[in-house]
């Protein structure tokens, strides 16, 4: 039995020990388990000794059963004596023959049963029966009359105004706290109170792994000492609201306690300290604490939050205080930093460095008001941010967001598309002084302004760089040219640039002066990559750029005496919020258009220079019917040094036009079209049959050599005498067709002529062939032979004597002779005998 005492008590303290240890700190719950351990140990130390004992005390034992049984008997005897002596003195006296019962004995015998027992006997075994619903509801209905008159007279603290009487209770609760069911006995005022049950409101679900913050031991402790001021004092549900409220306070108290040291553990670190904690009375914690995060050194700004119980009310809440105290910014961020009607430490801690922050970004602004009146940054308070346009216009995404950390109250800056380096050194000048700033926006406002025209030139043939190494950059005014500036590589046009200068604008600091050079620049003669380019030409252009283009809303060519204004010659823009979306804000319509115009325009001006500089008139720079191409018009076509004069007058009077225009995606193809009318020779070709003909010569333009340059120039001009060589053999061709005879007509066809070459078909079939063409690069007439129609395959008769043909003809540019021959050596020539097929 005394073993058995000894392991359940050892099992009660093991297991309230499991119950309270885990709210305990690590200290203090080493000093529980040694006082645990020390006590069971002296206990069981105790009942080993009297077991070693008992085990040598045979005699003694045997000695103490005979003393045991003697004792017993004689209080037997002793008892049986005091019994007879009562009942002689008592109940004898008054001993009496009763009468007979003969009622009672006429029942048992007639009816077998004795129904006449006393009442009482029937009370105490057979119960009463129970009242019915309507009693109940009756009784429910007074004791609830009853309660409420008990509140209205009795002195009730304004804490318990939300209660609830139902079911002959009253039911009090004070949120946050606790729940109290209270009844009475009866309706005599004096009757006490009676508490039926109580619950505790104080909860934390991380707090003792989700289990309840209070024991049911304490409970029932808490019950039976309310119970007990129910039951003496003068004003019952006052003491025991200060009962109550003063506990379920200390355990707030303790639970924010807990919960400062779980954050400290697991989430904020050093960034959060408690500095002083006395239960029951107060909880100091310490954040923003600037030595801690080793960013400053001396003296350090130090944030405090103190929560404690009053001292001097203890009806109110808990009480928030802050050093030093929080700033009037926002009423709203006041008030819930003056809460903890939450009980959560962290949204406490949120709630105060939110407002401190709002704090600090309010400086910030201010400094910003102070560099720039029209200012229109603005804070967000959902995560304390400072939103701040660089450049105007600026789109939510190019703005710099100034972030407060909320557990180190740094600033911390984020600007999209900058690299995380900058950021940093952003990031450290501003949290040491946030005046610094400024000359950050400055930096970042040509940055961004740098970033607008990269993005534009994106989807552009063209290539970005910050840099570009000239040899000559020391002593060419590109060299004086503003440190904020882009160079623009043409790539379809590699030697020349476009060079955007940036500037501050005076009347606005978060606008930029965008000025526009074209730039040229020259290579190495052998190899462009050999050393740094030249610079040759730098010009600006003129602010009215945009009157060389078509007004794209009208779609009509601007006047010469418009005037039009580039968007970085407008006023000072109104300050607005940057949208979250619409119009985007990066894209250089200005920079798109110079980029669109040197890509179309310049490759003409270096052929109009060309072309002038080989004294070739033109018409300039022509924009087309359609509005968006351009062109060049030959005004007359330089005389051929080979040609008769006769000859070159006649082609200049068939030559009705001649323009040069750009064909391809990348523009390095130039087509020359020729119309001509009159056409000396009429052909069988079906494409042939107009009274105009159009000839088109085309030239490609290599990577290496600009377009439009020399070599252009020079391939078309031995084109024309191409033509005109050709020309001049075609015009005495249609003068001997009249007296050529007929023979000659049936036996050969003019097939085509295109004015580049004759082509002529004869035999009886006509399936020979004979092409006659000028060859530029060996300044002679080039002769081909073959076969067209059902002889396509075979080899032409004439080829065993086509060099002396070539030769012939070359001597004597004659068509006629050169078909006369034809004809006279094809009745001698079997073309059977020399019909080879190709394989």
């Amino acid at each position: 039995m005394l073993i058995d005492f000894l392991l359940q008590r050892t099992y009660h303290e093991i297991t309230v020990l499991a119950d309270l240890l885990p709210r305990k700190t690590d200290m203090e719950r080493k000093i529980e388990i040694v006082q645990f351990a020390s006590r069971t140990r002296q206990l069981f130390v105790r009942l080993l000794a009297l077991v070693k004992w008992a085990s040598n005390a045979g005699k003694v034992e045997k000695c103490a059963m005979i003393s045991n049984f003697l004792d017993q008997q004689a209080f037997i005897f002793v008892e049986a004596a005091d019994r007879m002596a009562s009942l002689a003195r008592d109940a004898l006296v008054h001993a009496r023959l009763p009468s007979f019962a003969i009622p009672f004995a006429i029942d048992v015998l007639t009816t077998g049963s004795y129904p006449r027992l006393p009442t009482c006997i029937r009370d105490k075994i057979i119960p009463p029966n129970p009242i019915t619903k309507s009693e109940k509801q009756s009784t429910l209905h007074q004791l609830n009359q009853i309660l409420r008159h008990r509140l209205v007279t009795t002195d009730l603290p304004p804490q318990l105004a939300n209660l609830t009487v139902a079911n002959g209770r009253v039911k009090f609760r004070v949120e946050g706290e606790f729940e109290a069911t209270l009844t009475v006995m009866g309706d005599d005022p004096e009757i006490p109170w009676r508490l039926l049950q109580l619950e505790i409101l104080v909860e934390d679900k991380e707090t003792g792994d989700g289990r309840a913050l209070v024991h049911s031991m304490q409970i029932n402790f808490i019950h039976r000492l309310v119970q007990s001021r129910l039951f003496a004092d003068e004003k019952p549900l006052q003491d025991m609201y200060n009962c109550l409220h003063s506990f379920c306070l200390s355990l707030q108290l303790e639970v924010l306690h807990s919960q400062a040291q779980m954050l400290i553990r697991e989430r904020w670190g050093d960034l959060v300290q408690v500095e002083r904690y006395q239960p029951g009375k107060c909880l100091t914690l310490v954040v923003w604490n600037q030595q801690v995060l080793g960013r400053k050194t001396g003296s350090a700004s130090v944030h405090k939050v103190l929560i404690k119980i009053d001292e001097s009310d203890c009806s109110k809440p808990l009480q928030i205080s802050h050093d030093p105290p929080l700033p009037a910014c926002d009423s709203k961020l006041i008030e819930r930093a003056m809460k903890v009607d939450h009980l959560s430490v962290e949204k406490l801690l949120i709630d105060s460095v939110h407002a401190r922050s709002h704090q600090k970004l309010q400086e910030l602004k201010a400094i910003l008001k102070s560099y720039n009146p029209n200012d229109n940054s603005f804070i967000e308070t959902a995560l304390p941010t400072l939103v701040i346009p660089i450049l105007e216009p600026c789109g939510r995404s190019e703005c710099l967001h100034i972030f407060v950390d909320l557990h180190s109250g740094m600033f911390q800056p984020m600007l999209y598309g900058i690299d995380q380096t900058t950021l940093d050194d952003i990031e450290k000048s501003i949290n040491d002084e946030m005046k610094r700033i400024i000359p950050w926006l400055q930096q970042l406002k040509f940055w961004l302004g740098q970033q607008r025209c990269k993005q534009s030139m994106k989807h552009l043939p063209t290539v970005c760089s910050e840099t570009l190494y000239l040899s000559n950059s020391s002593s060419h005014p590109v060299g004086n040219l503003s440190k904020h500036k882009l160079f623009i590589k043409l790539t379809r046009l590699p030697q020349y640039y476009i060079v955007v200068e940036m500037l501050d604008r005076p009347s606005s600091p978060i606008e930029l002066q965008y000025k526009y050079h074209f730039l040229s620049v020259s290579h190495g003669l052998t190899d462009p990559d050999d050393g740094p380019p030249t610079a040759l030409l730098l010009q600006l252009f003129k602010p009215n750029i945009e009157d060389l283009v078509l007004d794209a809303k009208t779609g009509k060519q601007a006047k010469a005496g418009d005037k039009h204004k580039l968007p970085a010659d407008q006023g000072p823009i109104e300050p607005k919020k940057p949208k979250r979306t619409g119009e985007v804000c990066a894209f250089n319509k200005v920079l798109a258009h110079l980029v669109a115009m040197c890509d179309s325009n310049m490759p003409f001006i270096g052929l109009r220079c060309e072309l002038s500089a080989m004294e070739i008139p033109h018409q300039g720079v022509q924009v087309e019917g359609d509005g968006c191409s351009h062109a060049i018009r030959i005004l007359r076509i330089p005389p051929c040094a080979s040609v008769s004069e006769e000859t070159q007058k006649a082609l200049d009077r068939s030559l009705l036009d001649c323009t040069f225009r750009l064909q391809g995606r990348n523009n390095r193809t130039w087509v020359a079209e020729l119309v001509f009318a009159n056409c000396p020779l009429n052909s069988t070709s079906a494409k042939e049959q107009g009274s105009t003909r159009h000839v088109y010569l085309t030239y490609e333009s290599l990577l290496s050599e600009p377009v439009g340059g020399r070599k252009v120039v020079e391939a078309f001009l031995n084109d024309l005498n191409s033509v005109a060589k050709l020309y001049d053999c075609v015009l005495d061709f249609a003068r001997s067709l009249p007296e050529i005879p007929s023979h000659l007509n049936h036996f050969s066809e003019i097939r085509v002529y295109n004015y580049r070459k004759l082509v002529i078909c004869y035999g009886a079939t006509k399936g020979s062939s004979i092409t006659i063409q000028w060859n530029p690069s060996h300044q002679r007439f080039h002769i081909s032979l073959g076969t067209v129609g059902p002889n396509s395959g075979c080899s032409n008769c004439h080829n065993i004597i086509l060099h002396q043909l070539q030769e012939m003809f070359n001597k004597s540019p004659n068509v006629v002779q050169l078909l006369q021959v034809r004809n006279f050596t094809v009745r001698y020539m079997n073309p059977y005998k020399f019909n080879f097929s190709y394989p």
